[in-house]
């Protein structure tokens, strides 16, 4: 617990951060999303990530609530780096003493938006090609406090 107000419901017993897990019904990678809870409401945030390849063999996953980006040959090293990246960052947030500022750090606008029009092509695209566009792993224990995403 911090004394700012978020806390990192995250347990540090998870399976390796570069795992990255496939969805069962398509086979599309998944990222594996912390959950932050806030000490003082108990409201639960999920940060927003997603990943995308700005051209062949360079791929981009980005979490753009903690301002993270990491990228690699193939969708599921991008995203092994970004998992990565977001539970090195939370542990030295919340190791240290105050967490205003550190937890929660908006990417820039641009990345925001890119992130908008993303997630409004993938809900075009889940009708059109009739792509479901949520993905549900069985639960298990050492995925309890994270959650999945992906278009």
């Amino acid at each position: 617990m911090t004394t700012d107000g978020m806390i990192a419901t995250q347990q540090t017993s998870v399976s390796p951060m570069r795992e990255v897990r496939h969805c069962p019904d398509c086979g599309s990678p998944l990222i594996a999303v912390p959950v932050l809870k806030c000490a003082h409401c108990g409201s639960e945030i999920i940060p927003r990530c997603f990943v995308y390849s700005p051209g062949p063999g360079r791929h981009i996953a980005e979490c753009v609530d903690l301002d993270l980006l990491s990228q690699g040959n193939t969708p599921e090293e991008a995203i092994g780096r970004l998992q990565e990246a977001m539970d090195g960052h939370l542990k030295v947030v919340f190791e240290g003493g105050s967490t205003r500022g550190l937890v929660l750090r908006p990417s820039p606008l641009s990345r925001r938006l890119r992130y908008l029009v993303y997630r409004l092509l993938c809900a075009f695209y889940s009708v059109v090609k009739r792509r479901h566009a949520r993905h549900v792993l069985p639960n298990s224990p050492d995925i309890q406090n994270l959650r999945f995403s992906h278009c």
